[in-house]
């Protein structure tokens, strides 16, 4: 068996109008289907995406790993998936119908990402009524039509249906969560933009480094995260170096050696140390549990 070095990142395809693109199933046409697809072992290899992906199914079903949590989008349901976790479809049903849109994230409204961006992989799919339902699909339906249309002022429409179903969306995730208020206050704004900021390569930064790019002092940053979600700036940051780490520790068969250097740390013994302070366990630990 290869070995598995590697989680493949997606970028969002060409035809995307504006850093949005849509794709119904079922395909009418398999040149539909985006080339970065195409050049994969299979559209449902494990992988990641740059942008966001909301899904909504009229017909049949399809069972997805996420961030190491399944999760199941069915036809009364709507899911987003956020940028850069790793996911795969594990089962599907051959006849399933619906639509899949990818957006680029500088388009998801602050409060909307504040919503999607505090949701846990196993809450990023919802059930939704019948009536809830229709309202998304009738105003997804009409965005597929006008993506196929050739209409003056084409861009302009198809942003103003976009923000018509992402503030559905977010709406329906806020409801059932009770996740934020409908209004963002400073510390939320600022928090939202910190958290956007925290990427892969950033995710070894000191507070400093995000305080900086926001035009703001350290303490003001990290008195704005902890009121926002109870927890400090540091804390944010290794959590998302710990599920960095976990997803490689889970999805490839590199060393720990190799993962700790590709996080960024320069010793990899004060990774595994790291790694085990904050998670209990040691990352070979980890990746047994996983593998027994």
């Amino acid at each position: 068996m290869q070995k598995k070095t590697k989680i493949y990142t997606h970028t969002q395809d060409s035809s995307a109008i504006g850093g949005i693109d849509l794709l119904k199933f079922p395909l009418k046409d398999p040149h539909e289907l985006p080339v970065e697809f195409e050049q994969s072992e299979s559209p449902f290899e494990t992988h990641r995406d740059e942008y966001y992906i909301f899904a909504l199914l009229t017909k049949g079903y399809v069972d997805f790993v996420c961030d190491m949590e399944d999760i199941a989008l069915t036809r009364m349901s709507l899911m987003v998936l956020k940028p850069y976790q790793v996911h795969s479809a594990r089962k599907f049903d051959p006849k399933s119908e619906g639509y899949f849109i990818t957006v680029n994230p500088f388009l998801i409204p602050n409060l909307c990402n504040e919503v999607f961006q505090s949701l846990q992989a196993s809450e990023q799919v919802l059930k939704i009524s019948n009536t809830k339902h229709k309202e998304i699909l009738d105003t997804v339906a009409i965005l597929y039509q006008t993506f196929n249309q050739q209409l003056p002022n084409k861009q302009q429409i198809i942003n103003g249906l976009f923000m018509s179903f992402v503030y559905r969306i977010s709406n329906l995730f806020a409801d059932s969560e009770k996740k934020v208020n409908r209004k963002l206050n400073q510390s939320q704004l600022i928090t939202s933009k910190f958290q956007r900021m925290i990427t892969s390569n950033s995710m070894l930064e000191s507070a400093s480094y995000f305080a900086e790019k926001l035009n703001i002092t350290t303490s003001h940053l990290n008195d704005c995260v902890k009121e926002t979600t109870g927890n400090s700036v540091t804390y944010w940051l290794q959590n998302k170096m710990m599920t960095e780490a976990k997803r490689q520790l889970y999805y490839t068969d590199n060393d720990v050696k190799e993962i700790s250097f590709d996080l960024g740390f320069e010793d990899h013994t004060y990774f595994s140390r790291l790694f085990k302070k904050i998670s209990g366990e040691t990352p070979l630990s980890f990746r047994n549990k996983f593998r027994e």
